[in-house]
């Protein structure tokens, strides 16, 4: 094999079918997912994109297992894989680490790869494994950032793998009928249990202590490892929610986060863990393709209350408070209007009106004033969880969380919520038209 004989490595082409004994799933799944992307091109530009790189027509993908290089001191190390991605004009190498199952990532053995690439000229180091990260650049194991300067290390959970799977075969993103078919099977493939996947599941014992702790009153401290183990999860069930959305609506699903905060995944962190320690709570908004308004989430500590919204702006053609109202009721006319609240933003200090939507319906004048000049500019509608027993459970509060905002709030709301956009504009005279009959008076 040319490529390897020009690292002076050694492996096998990652395959299909791997011939490995029944203790070894972990390679079994790997070579599996190498092998499909090799073959499957739309497979391989939608992880190389994630990853940064931009693949074009010409791009070839070739995928290894168990590399080794026993002409270097540090014979011993063997990364998983090895993706070597020519694209016509340039060479991409990056060693592949997976995990599966419980088993998590090493800092030790990322570093020595990290350090084994920079001396063979590979140009990253990619990870799989169940855990989660916003970003592929937000690697989840913390390592020497000095290795990182020459070396990059990304990260992908193996259920974003199967994200990119399920999205370019429902949307019909790929043509050849044999790649569909790879796609499909390997899907099938990595939902059997014997694949190791786990999606996120349980906040961890962190998180009882953290609620016990502020239920009592006493402070804490944003550089507590409590603090930090809850804000950790909190961001890997961010992610996995979004994930699980993405499959479940066939769409891109990605969180918004600050521009300073996606280049530096540290201070997001230290920012939750502030978050916690001086308000209680943790928040987030992700943006879903095609929906009205992104979807703001908030986990109250505190009060042990989950808020789910969504802030669309009034119909700005409308000139009437009630007509305004309107156009939002009518939106979610099919719904029980018990459990939804509806918030009305009015110009300038003129107070928020609150009501649920069954009061709004039943008496407009909740969302009045007295000025009606006044329109209301734009509309929050939400949902609540206040179950406080399942919010303090580790594993409760993931269920009510995903159960809120996929099935309650997604389901019941933001389908049926479609953003203002103004209509067409009117004909008019022309300036020209306008002048001559002017001057014909």
């Amino acid at each position: 094999m040319q490529t390897l004989e020009n690292l002076n490595a050694r492996g096998e082409r990652a395959r299909l079918f791997p011939v490995l004994s029944e203790s070894s799933k972990e390679g079994r799944t790997l070579s599996i997912v190498l092998a499909t992307m090799a073959r499957v091109p739309e497979f391989a530009a939608e992880l190389l994109k994630a990853a940064g790189r931009r693949p074009g027509a010409r791009t070839t993908v070739e995928a290894f297992a168990e590399v080794s290089f026993p002409k270097m001191k540090s014979a011993s190390l063997r990364p998983d894989g090895l993706l070597v991605v020519d694209t016509g004009r340039t060479v991409w190498k990056a060693f592949i680490e997976a995990k599966i199952g419980n088993e998590t990532l090493k800092q030790t053995q990322l570093e020595n790869y990290l350090r084994l690439a920079r001396e063979v000229g590979v140009d990253a180091v990619i990870t799989f494994s169940n855990e989660f990260a916003a970003l592929p650049e937000h690697h989840p194991t913390l390592v020497d950032q000095r290795l990182t300067k020459k070396v990059e290390l990304l990260h992908f959970s193996w259920f974003s793998l199967l994200t990119m799977i399920n999205l370019l075969a429902e949307n019909q993103e790929v043509s050849d009928d044999d790649h569909v078919f790879l796609l499909r099977e390997l899907e099938r493939f990595l939902l059997h249990k014997s694949a190791g996947l786990k999606r996120f599941d349980s906040m961890g014992a962190e998180w009882t202590r953290i609620l016990d702790t502020i239920r009592t009153g006493a402070p804490l401290s944003k550089s507590s490892p409590d603090v930090f183990g809850v804000a950790t999860n909190w961001q890997a069930e961010l992610r996995d929610m979004c994930l699980l959305l993405a499959r479940k609506t066939s769409a891109n699903v990605e969180l918004k986060l600050a521009a300073k905060h996606r280049s530096d995944p540290p201070g997001r962190l230290k920012a939750d863990c502030l978050c916690i320690a001086e308000y209680g709570c943790l928040s987030a908004s992700i943006d879903v393709a095609d929906a009205a308004a992104p979807i703001d989430i908030e986990a109250d500590l505190t009060t042990r209350t989950i808020r789910v919204s969504m802030k669309v702006a009034a119909p700005g053609d409308r000139v009437q408070q009630r007509s305004r109202l309107n156009w939002l009721l009518r939106q979610l006319e099919d719904q029980e209007g018990k459990d939804i609240r509806i918030l009305c933003n009015w110009p300038g200090r003129a107070p928020q009106t609150v009501s649920t939507l069954k009061e709004a319906r039943d008496d407009e004048s909740l969302h009045s004033h007295p000025d009606k000049s006044m329109l209301p500019n734009s509309f929050i509608v939400m949902k609540l969880m206040t179950d406080g027993r399942r919010f303090a459970g580790r594993k409760t509060f993931v269920e009510s969380f995903e159960d809120l905002v996929v099935e309650d709030f997604y389901g019941t709301i933001v389908e049926h919520l479609t953003a203002w956009q103004a209509p067409a504009r009117k004909l008019r005279p022309a300036v020209e038209e306008t002048t001559i009959d002017s001057d014909l008076d």
